[in-house]
């Protein structure tokens, strides 16, 4: 097993998604062509979200929508990056939109703060 593969069996935060006690499983709740946005509830009304780039060779910006993925359009969140093992120093109301290189994808979970 590669190095990679270890890493990514193994992460803590996105092992902790899985085990939420809500025990809400995440579904597809956008797809446009080869790209995809997935999300779930999760307790403390917090939410995952995973934007998926299955192009083979393009780099795609993907956007969640909040009305996607169960959240008020004003509501305010705090992000973590669950690959990067980091809080993003930006809030997001609305949307979060990043850049996803192709065959991959990034992973959330929003926390409402206002």
């Amino acid at each position: 097993m590669t190095e990679d593969t270890k890493e990514i069996l193994s992460n803590t935060e996105v092992i902790a998604v899985n085990q939420d006690p809500l025990g809400k499983q995440g579904k597809k709740v956008r797809m446009e062509s080869t790209l995809e946005v997935w999300a779930g509830p999760l307790s403390e009304y917090r939410v995952d979200v995973v934007l998926l780039n299955k192009y083979s060779d393009l780099r795609a910006s993907i956007t969640a929508l909040w009305e996607d993925i169960g959240l008020h359009p004003s509501t305010v969140v705090e992000s973590r990056d669950l690959w990067e093992h980091n809080t993003l120093e930006r809030q997001f109301s609305g949307k979060l939109t990043d850049t996803v290189e192709p065959h991959s994808c990034k992973m959330y979970v929003l926390k409402p703060i206002a």
